[in-house]
């Protein structure tokens, strides 16, 4: 009797070992299913530094100007147009050099797109008109918030500087 339990542990043993190396991560093994960490956020596109445009260089490349917003809440940006462009919103801030619109504008259109959460007690930065940005490039002295991704405004982007 003494031998059919110890075969049985050694098996019972054999089994829970076989499994528990199945279960094991293996550091070659592709992962299975949502990974668990935030996805990494993509870069923003800065782009043509030198120069300075206004919502009329963007309006020549395609971009339908709608109406202008108000830019009280935005530190230092010169004027706010909402717009269209190839039918998605696109929202044109307009700072006087591409240094203010990332030192008074980056941060506010990182919160605008989600991309960072707002100070406490923080106000200000997006527009009443949209506050679903998903995305912006900085191109010259203008922000450019895209309604849902980079790609969709890439073609005006590199229009603008043409």
């Amino acid at each position: 009797m003494s031998n059919i339990r110890f075969l049985s542990l050694v098996v019972v043993l054999a089994v829970i070992s076989m499994f528990a190396s199945a279960c094991a991560p293996s550091s070659s093994a592709e992962p299975v299913g949502e990974s668990i960490s935030e996805p990494e956020l993509d870069a923003v596109q800065i782009t043509l530094p030198n120069d300075v445009f206004t919502a009329d260089d963007v309006a020549a490349v395609g971009w339908k100007k709608s109406k202008e917003l108000s830019p009280e809440t935005l530190p230092d940006v010169a004027s706010v147009w909402y717009g269209f462009y190839d039918q998605r919103d696109v929202e044109v801030r307009v700072y006087e050099t591409q240094a203010e619109a990332i030192s008074s504008g980056q941060e506010i259109a990182d919160v605008a797109t989600g991309r960072r959460k707002p100070a406490p007690f923080a106000s200000g930065g997006i527009s009443s008109t949209r506050t679903s940005y998903s995305t912006y490039a900085i191109v010259g002295n203008l922000i450019l918030l895209c309604e849902i991704k980079i790609e969709d405004c890439q073609s005006l982007i590199d229009g603008i500087g043409r």
